[in-house]
């Protein structure tokens, strides 16, 4: 059951979506909106009704060049989310984070890491084969292994990886494992010898889709603009969702579980008022 006015979080997010598509096309960075993002566009020309996020994917070479344009230019009302820029952070994938907002899951409230609403920008990995290969599969777990550090010291492993183990590593030791680590794996093949794209699903660059999928993008409606996917954007749905223009039974109609959301208030204000609230309350 939500607390907040999922419309007006659509809206929020479809305003830092176009910050998005601006920088894309002034820079002719080409992205995709991505999975349920992907199919509310073609199926219901906006949000699938009950989605509450954003999902957009890019190809590795652009990915990296769009961090670096947000670095210089994107608008102050935003965050661009990812291990340098937030040292707490832990996904394998950037997100870019509404300032002067609050998304986050209920119990990750006091999680010190940039908490606002935010979308997903997933990077598309080129490389020769559906899967990993064993050492490339090596180098992924110890970038998910080492990623979870800070989440296993808040005692938070459970949305990562859960694992006594990393308490003997420091900081900065997992920092740097994590960091080489992904930089071996994304570096591992030239774009021209690859033949798939590896995405994030459950896992770090645990799906795959042919090259071809990708090779094209085009405009589609989506809300009040025009936005981009990958011209075979119904073979790619239809290999991971099967037959997605059929609606879902009424009790799969939902969002990402217990999240807390606040359109207006900064989410450090947030965690600093709910904590002060836990504290009158364990005083009584």
């Amino acid at each position: 059951m939500r607390d907040f006015d999922l419309r007006a979080l659509q809206l929020k997010e479809l305003e830092c979506l176009k910050e998005i598509d601006r920088l894309c096309r002034k820079h002719k960075i080409e992205y995709f909106l991505s999975w349920g993002s992907a199919i509310g566009a073609i199926r219901h020309k906006g949000f699938i009704p009950w989605d509450d996020d954003i999902d957009v994917s890019m190809k590795m070479d652009d990915y990296l060049r769009f961090k670096e344009v947000c670095a210089q230019e994107l608008d102050a009302k935003y965050f661009y989310q990812d291990w340098e820029s937030d040292p707490y952070y832990y996904s394998s994938w950037a997100k870019i984070r509404i300032n002067d907002t609050t998304s986050v899951m209920a119990d990750m409230v006091d999680y010190p890491t940039h908490n606002g609403i935010c979308i997903d920008i997933f990077p598309l990995l080129p490389y020769p084969y559906e899967k990993l290969d064993k050492r490339d599969a090596w180098l992924a777990k110890l970038v998910t292994f080492f990623s979870s550090k800070r989440l296993n010291e808040y005692h938070l492993g459970k949305y990562f990886y859960e694992n006594d183990k990393l308490k003997y590593f420091p900081s900065a030791f997992c920092d740097f494992v994590r960091d080489h680590a992904y930089a071996k794996l994304i570096h591992s093949h030239k774009h021209e010898e690859c033949n798939y794209y590896l995405c994030n699903g459950c896992h770090i660059y645990d799906v795959s889709f042919p090259k071809a999928i990708y090779e094209e993008s085009i405009e589609v409606p989506f809300e009040d603009a025009m936005f981009m996917i990958n011209k075979e954007y119904d073979a790619c749905l239809r290999s991971y969702y099967g037959d997605y223009m059929q609606l879902p039974p009424m009790e799969q109609r939902g969002g990402h579980g217990n999240i807390l959301v606040d359109l207006e208030r900064d989410y450090k204000t947030y965690r600093s008022e709910r904590s002060s609230h836990a504290n009158e309350k364990s005083a009584l």
